[in-house]
Formats: C-alpha cells, structure tokens, sequence
C-alpha cells in the first residue's frame, strides 16, 4: 500500500454498515468509527423551517424529532434544503445493541444509509434496493418528500398507497428497483437559499452598484442606503415577532408535555385491570365447561383460581390465558380433588385504546 495512501487512512474513521443483524466493516481507518445506519432502523420525515430563524433551527429540529420520532431515546441526522429538513430518526440503544445483548462503544458518527444510495433529483420517484430491504423514494425540487422502507417487494396496493400519500396518482406496475452501489461518501442536496442568504445575496449585489456609481450619484446612493436601513429594520421587526411567538408555542409545548408524563404517571399507579374486567376474561378464555371455586387476588398483578372443572386439561388452560396477551407466568395444575384445578397468572396491562405509534 503506498504510503501516502496509508497515512491518509490513518486520520479517517474506519466504516461499518451496521445491519439490522449486527455490523459489517466496509473500510479500515484509524481514527475511529463511521456507522452507515440501516435504513430499516431508521424513521424519515421532512419539516418546514421557513418560520425559523437560521440560529433557532437546531433547536427547532431537536424539539420536533422529539414530539415525532417513535423512539423513547431518539438520535437524528438532518439534511437542510433552502428552508426544508429532511430528517431520519432512530433509537440509540438500538443501533448500539449488539449481538449479545450488551450495548457497543458509540461511533464518532452515525448517518443514515440512504446517503449512500443514489443521488438527489429535482423530481421523480424511484424505488432503491437496499442491504436489506427497499426505499420508496419521491424527489420535488431535490426534496426527498417522502421516503417508505419495505422489508421486501412490496405489492402494487402498497405501493399506490405511498403514492398517495405523496400526492401522487396510481400507478400502473411497480418501477424498476435500482440497485444502487453503496457510495463511499454521502451525497449532500443543493441547499438552495433561505430568507436571510438570499437577503445577503442582495444587500451585497446592491453595495457594489452604489459604489460604481460615483460622485455623480451621491444623491441616489443615499437614498437607496436609507431604503435599505428601513427594509433591513422591517425585516428585524418581522424576525422579532416570529421569535417571540415560537417561544410562546414552545413554552405551551414544554407545559403540555409536562401535564402528559404527570398524567402517564398517575395512570401507571392503576391495576392493570378490574376485577370485573378479569372474571370476564378469563370466564370467556378457559376452555370447557366449569364452576368457580374461588378467586383471589393477593396483589394488583396476581390471580389464583381453582376451579371445579371435570376431565380439566392445564396445558388448554395455559396456552389460551397465554395467547390472550394479557396473562403471563400462567401455571395450571390439578387440585387436592382430582376434578378440580388450580391456575396462577400474573396479569398484564391491556393495550390502550387510540395509541398508535
């Protein structure tokens, strides 16, 4: 190996693609580690900064990955395009998991796989093969608008339905998968220009007229100097509003977040069910015909039973409190008299009715 070529890789990262089954090294470095993040692991989404002033922008976009991510322990990697964020989230302990179970040593950087398939369009769809899996993709003005990963092919009505919801009418047949090489760098969008580059561009361009003008049009310059002065403090006054209505949206924010794991915690303290509710249940999960005997409840979490049930058989009894999901540690045994039978179960929480992640 050349030795320029090997210093050189002696100050880069080493990479690894790190698979929804564990990690695979692309490259050798020595200076730590770049992790190119499955896109199965990952969820996609793209917010409108145009409100936000450029210096607020981290913290909008951290506030917002925060209220949508599905993850408790969220970690992003944003792509800005003019006044758009295209943002993929993931969760932390889950792209640290490793094979055994322990979490690994933190990379000096992650980012997400689909910035090494392909490249940005001004427009059009396409459907890309991945290391595993594939990325629908729709492109509007270099934009990734909308991003959907299927573990496999999807069927023609899933992918309509992406399409739709990308403002898109039905298609016909599926496109053809590309299978994009994995790139050794990412690729990075056209930025495009926000308010205040564009703002800057301008102020700049006008400056160099003024000055070429010359003395014969010192009158002129000043007063273009003066419109400028009073633009740039409308501007300001402008900015200065949206400020302080972003702090008040992200003070209510703050609050109502607050009241939520106030609530969540109260709710937490609840059994997880009535007792009511579990005769219910379990009269309807346990097979054949019996009779009650007794009920108990030594805690909130614990149900013993013993049942008068003839020909009783406890696997039956086990596997259908079992599958309900909402039993568990569930044991059934014959009683002291042979045609009774003693069942314990833990109880579990029903799921919540309207969540959805």
């Amino acid at each position: 190996m050349p030795l320029r070529t090997r210093f050189a890789r002696g100050f880069s990262p080493s990479r690894w693609l790190r698979r929804t089954d564990g990690l695979q090294q692309l490259a050798e470095g020595g200076n730590g580690q770049e992790w190119v993040l499955a896109r199965g692991l990952c969820a996609y989404t793209v917010l409108d900064g145009a409100a936000v002033p450029a210096r607020k922008r981290r913290g909008f976009v951290d506030m917002a990955v925060a209220r949508w991510s599905p993850f408790a322990d969220p970690q992003s990697h944003v792509e800005w395009v003019g006044d758009r964020a295209m943002v993929w989230a993931w969760s932390r302990a889950r792209a640290l998991e490793g094979e055994d179970g322990q979490s690994a040593a933190p990379p000096r950087r992650i980012v997400p796989e689909s910035l090494f398939r392909g490249q940005p369009q001004a427009e059009g769809q396409e459907l890309v093969v991945l290391d595993a899996g594939l990325e629908g993709r729709v492109w509007r003005d270099n934009v990734l608008v909308s991003s959907h990963w299927w573990p496999e092919l999807p069927p023609l009505q899933d992918w309509n339905e992406f399409r739709r919801g990308a403002g898109l009418p039905p298609a016909e047949a599926l496109p053809e998968p590309l299978p994009y090489p994995l790139a050794e760098r990412a690729w990075s969008a056209p930025r495009g220009q926000g308010m205040a580059e564009s703002l800057g561009q301008h102020r700049q361009k006008a400056l160099l007229a003024l000055l070429g003008m010359g003395v014969a049009a010192l009158t002129a310059l000043l007063v273009g100097v003066l419109a400028l002065k009073v633009s740039i403090w409308q501007v300001d006054r402008q900015i200065a509003a949206q400020e302080q209505a972003l702090g008040r949206i992200i003070d209510a924010r703050d609050r109502a977040l607050q009241g939520r794991a106030a609530i969540e915690a109260e709710l937490a303290l609840r059994p997880p069910a009535g007792q009511v509710e579990l005769m219910a249940l379990v009269g309807g999960l346990i097979p054949g015909q019996w009779q009650l005997q007794e009920w108990k409840m030594p805690d909130a979490e614990t149900l013993q039973v013993t049942a008068r049930m003839p020909n009783g058989d406890p696997r039956a009894i086990v596997t259908a409190l079992e599958n309900s999901k909402r039993f568990t540690e569930v044991t059934a045994e014959i009683g002291r008299q042979r045609d009774t039978v003693a069942i314990k179960a833990k109880v579990l929480r029903g799921p919540v009715k309207g969540g959805h992640r």
